[in-house]
């Protein structure tokens, strides 16, 4: 096997991962990439028989990268292994246009009751989910008949504050929120205005995700130059950046910056540098002096080990750490300014009882669960949380809608629905709208983002969907 190969590259990550030996058991569940890996490993030492390429090829489409696995470097190395297969072999042209969400929301958006006739038209429906792979027991949301950008024109969101104290935010509000949802992006502005914020709306493109997760690095670094560039000019001039979606934030927050604090930018960057030392971040694992929230560590030992080659590694290192290092999840925000005193408690009452779901890009952020909290200010609120680490409800984002993955995404999505089903709610809230969608798709409780609950006590009106 070519040692370059992306066969090579993915069986690297098996013999790491059969070595280890730790998910075996742990991930059986929530995960389709591991349970698939030892699998492969285990009919190979059983039968002698080398795993084939093809199923090299199958496994890498199998991790959905929802960060619920201990071993950040892994999922890294599966979405390196998934781009050399598409950068050797291609990606299919369903695909790229699937994994494009702005251009293709855009394309559906513009006139929304046409697309939705259409996609709900079961002849029609059926022949454009077939001819874009879409499964077609997949249900397709309803486009609004105005998207969020439109609102925010009205608002003046598009232009900065002039304000010369107090708090200032960057509101980066995600594809399904400026176009699917923007009941969602409208309620986060509400609020943070209602807690004295100012907002503004920079430009912005998808963050992403989307076209990482299938492989298209071309795409996903072109896209997260451009908003880099766009947010990194907000901090600059005295502004947080605000995500209400916890994918966006993941990546802006997490994934960008991977291996960015090992780059000769950064390390050369460092004001108070010592000779033969490099300043990382902490924790990280091994022994060195202790610098607040950096470790110092012999570069003599550790300089050919850490390096700057995460997935957006052709990117501005310095300016990959600017914008991750102020980037807040909304609900983190909140809660902050909580904290600070400076959060206006809800005031009108909302007789519901709910059923709070975190996220799997919400928990990699490591923020906590901001907004159970946030939310038992709302008067006649129950909110009840959903506990453990690898409940996953399995959409993927745009993975759930292909047609090859739709069955394995409700089985992902199955024991997170029995549970929550436990609980007998009259809603269901989550700040993910790709877990919305899922969630429309396996059950018939309402679903809401907690930001719209907070909305609704502040205005007395409990937002509901254009």
């Amino acid at each position: 096997m070519n040692p370059e190969s992306p066969e090579n590259q993915i069986r690297k990550i098996v013999d790491a991962c059969a070595d280890c030996d730790d998910c075996r058991f742990m991930m059986d569940q929530s995960c389709l990439f591991l349970p698939e890996l030892f699998r492969l490993y285990d009919r190979e030492k059983e039968t002698g028989q080398e795993i084939p390429p093809e199923d090299l090829r199958h496994l890498v489409d199998l991790c959905n990268f929802c960060a619920l696995c201990p071993c950040r470097n892994v999922r890294t190395d599966i979405m390196k292994a998934k781009t050399a297969f598409i950068e050797r072999d291609g990606l299919d042209w369903r695909i790229r246009a699937l994994q494009d969400v702005e251009r293709l929301s855009k394309v559906c958006g513009a006139y929304p009751r046409m697309t939705n006739r259409l996609f709900q038209n079961r002849g029609m429906g059926s022949v454009i989910k077939k001819g874009g792979g879409i499964h077609p027991d997949r249900s397709v949301p309803r486009f609004p008949d105005s998207p969020f950008s439109r609102w925010a024109e009205k608002q003046d969101l598009k232009n900065k504050s002039r304000k010369t104290s107090g708090r200032k935010a960057a509101f980066f509000a995600g594809c399904t929120g400026r176009y699917l949802f923007p009941e969602v992006p409208r309620a986060a502005v509400e609020v943070l205005r209602r807690n004295q914020v100012a907002v503004f709306l920079p430009e912005q493109r998808c963050c992403g995700m989307p076209p990482m997760l299938e492989g298209d690095r071309d795409l996903a670094l072109k896209l997260a130059e451009f908003n880099l560039d766009q947010l990194g000019q907000a901090v600059d001039e005295g502004y947080d950046i605000i995500c209400s979606c916890p994918t966006c934030g993941y990546l802006l927050k997490d994934v960008l910056k991977e291996g960015a604090y090992h780059s000769s930018a950064f390390q050369e960057s460092v004001e108070d540098a010592k000779p033969g030392y490099m300043k990382v971040p902490a924790p990280f694992g091994v022994g060195g002096s202790m610098d607040e929230k950096f470790v110092w560590l012999k570069t003599s030992v550790y300089g050919n080990l850490l390096k700057d080659d995460g997935y957006f590694s052709d990117l501005d290192p310095l300016q990959r750490i600017r914008v991750a290092e102020h980037t807040y999840d909304l609900g983190e925000y909140l809660s902050m300014l909580c904290r600070e005193d400076a959060f206006e408690k809800p005031i009108h009452s909302i007789e519901t009882r709910a059923v709070y779901y975190p996220p799997c890009h919400l928990r990699e952020q490591e923020v906590g669960t901001p907004y159970p909290d946030l939310l038992s200010a709302v008067p006649g609120l129950s909110v009840e949380s959903i506990g453990g680490s690898f409940y996953c409800c399995g959409i993927a984002g745009i993975m759930g809608f292909k047609a090859e993955f739709h069955d394995a995404s409700l089985q992902m999505g199955r024991p997170l629905m029995e549970k929550i089903a436990e609980y007998h709610p009259d809603l269901i809230l989550t700040d993910c709208l790709s877990c919305r969608l899922q969630f429309n798709q396996m059950t018939d409780y309402e679903v809401r983002h907690p930001v719209e609950i907070l909305s609704g006590s502040y205005s007395g009106r409990p937002r509901r969907p254009d």
